[in-house]
């Protein structure tokens, strides 16, 4: 019976350890990246793994920390053509209530298919692109919440691939990551698009 006892102390003490000195891994994951920033020990940039809700370790997520921009915690989306992170709703909400700012870029590569201008001395074309966030209000041109348009070359109509690049910064932590864009063109001989879906970092 102390055999018992010893080992449930020593499993205790680990797990007391672990809560204190979390290492970003599956097994002892943390809250978020920066919590790994006031650990003692140096982080470098990288894959680890964060558990916002700090429940099972089933659904722990493999995140990039980026320590150099202050501890960001980056979601890759499943495939950068598509608007997917695989997490779960319960966990964005943890990690959006652990934040104070997130950011996100979209680029949109066009081959004679305006996305926003149709003309560099114009407003955002009435069939600009629109974005719904993951609190379902909409990103557009002229409304409460707008993209910062970085580059807009996909007015250019001249046979070649151009884009049209995104930014979305915002410290209301629910809106980020975008879930869909509509208005997009349907492609046709001659007229393509392809979507670039950058991580959603929040800090």
């Amino acid at each position: 019976q102390e055999g018992e006892i010893f080992k449930t102390l020593h499993y205790l003490s680990n797990l007391i350890h672990n809560i204190k000195n979390p290492l970003g891994t599956r097994e002892n994951p943390v809250r978020i990246c920066r919590d790994l920033m006031n650990c003692e020990q140096k982080r470098s940039d990288g894959i680890y793994w964060i558990d916002p809700n700090l429940g099972c370790s089933s659904d722990t997520i493999e995140v990039i920390c980026n320590f150099t921009q202050g501890g960001q915690t980056c979601l890759k989306p499943i495939t950068v053509s598509k608007l997917e992170f695989g997490v779960g709703r319960v966990q964005m909400n943890f990690l959006q209530l652990l934040s104070s700012e997130v950011v996100q870029h979209i680029t949109i590569h066009c081959l004679n298919m305006t996305i926003w201008q149709e003309a560099a001395t114009e407003k955002p074309s009435h069939k600009a692109v629109r974005f719904k966030a993951w609190n379902g209000q909409i990103f557009e041109a002229g409304g409460q919440f707008q993209p910062d348009v970085l580059v807009d070359d996909c007015m250019l109509q001249d046979g070649l691939w151009h884009q049209t690049l995104f930014l979305f910064r915002t410290q209301d932590t629910n809106q980020l990551p975008i879930v869909s864009i509509y208005n997009l063109p349907p492609s046709q001989p001659g007229k393509l698009y392809r979507l670039e879906v950058g991580p959603v970092c929040f800090l």
